[in-house]
């Protein structure tokens, strides 16, 4: 039982990492994305181009664990 009380918190402490690697990868694609944005496309640019924000509205959201609606 404790063998396995030690293995579950090694795989909560590996998750636990993956997860705040993922979400730094998750922060670092958003300001690129920003970055992007501003250098490439008017500021008039069709919705569904790279300058429309909702992805990145998206991404803070759920890193809160809300839903963007």
């Amino acid at each position: 039982m404790m063998k396995r009380i030690g293995e579950l918190k090694a795989e909560n402490a590996r998750l636990k990492a993956e997860v705040e690697r993922l979400t730094k990868a998750g922060d670092l694609l958003a300001v690129h994305y920003t970055a992007l944005s501003k250098c490439v496309t008017p500021n008039n640019a069709k919705s569904g181009s790279i300058n429309n924000w909702t992805s990145v509205i998206e991404w803070n959201a759920a890193k809160e664990g809300k839903q963007f609606k």
